[in-house]
């Protein structure tokens, strides 16, 4: 299973939980405290986007720099949509953590 910046807020926490997991965020999501304390005691493979916020994940990743390009979005409203980093470069860094870790665990 692979977590793109989703709560898990398991009550009660699945007891001998023995699946692959995926845990992929951004650096810039203002919910990364609880993010991290939904994940906590999960036995997961936990990666972290840096320069990304979570919609970078959705097709905003792409069209939002295009619209601040265009003078239609803010700098602080991209940062906080998407962040600041390359879309391409975001984009790519999802693909491959994800896609490796399928092909890791799935037969």
């Amino acid at each position: 299973m692979a977590n793109l910046e989703g709560y898990l807020d398991l009550y009660p926490m699945p007891a001998g939980f023995d699946r692959p997991l995926l845990l992929l965020r951004t650096d810039g999501f203002e919910g990364a405290a609880r993010i991290e304390s939904s994940w906590a005691g999960l036995p997961g493979r936990r990666a972290l986007l840096t320069d990304a916020n979570h919609w970078a994940f959705t097709d905003y990743g792409p069209l939002v720099p295009q619209l601040q390009a265009t003078g239609l979005v803010t700098a602080t409203a991209r940062a906080a949509l998407v962040g600041t980093g390359d879309p391409a470069v975001t984009l790519a860094g999802v693909r491959r953590r994800v896609g490796a870790f399928f092909a890791r665990h799935l037969p």
